[in-house]
């Protein structure tokens, strides 16, 4: 960051609960609007995908290949197309597109990352909204305590 601009900020520990509301309630709204736009590109890009292919040449491949005439099969055929001449990039996408299984590590990291979550959102809903510190205390009983 640009050492001129770093005066100008202003930390959260010192902003007023109202302005830390304030802030948070525009970062839902913006964020809010950021999953509508990728949920309506999403939608867009699925009706693109199961529409007919326009060129009657690619229709023809297609269809003497077996496949149905859409968009989408004209889209695998032409990245495996790129994969077999040598395109490393196609190559990735038909290989992570024909193995769609999650790695186990995937999977346990993800299961971390929403147990956490879960604490965390518990953690501020015992706290009226605000970070909790967490203090770690150590109890030891006569056994533990060297002589």
């Amino acid at each position: 960051m640009a050492s001129g601009n770093e005066k100008n900020l202003i930390p959260n520990s010192q902003r007023t609960p109202e302005e830390l509301r304030e802030m948070t309630r525009k970062g839902g709204i913006a964020s809010g609007k950021a999953r509508r736009k990728k949920a309506n590109l999403k939608k867009a890009m699925v009706t693109l995908l199961s529409m007919d292919v326009q060129s009657d040449k690619s229709r023809a491949l297609l269809e003497a290949m077996g496949l149905e005439p859409t968009n989408e099969m004209l889209l695998a055929v032409t990245t495996f197309q790129q994969a077999v001449k040598g395109n490393q990039r196609a190559m990735e996408n038909v290989m992570k597109l024909s193995t769609t299984e999650k790695d186990r590590l995937d999977e346990s990291e993800q299961r971390e990352r929403i147990k956490a979550a879960k604490m965390k959102n518990q953690q501020l809903a015992e706290n009226g909204g605000r970070e909790a510190v967490i203090e770690t205390v150590v109890f030891m009983n006569e056994a533990n305590i060297p002589d």
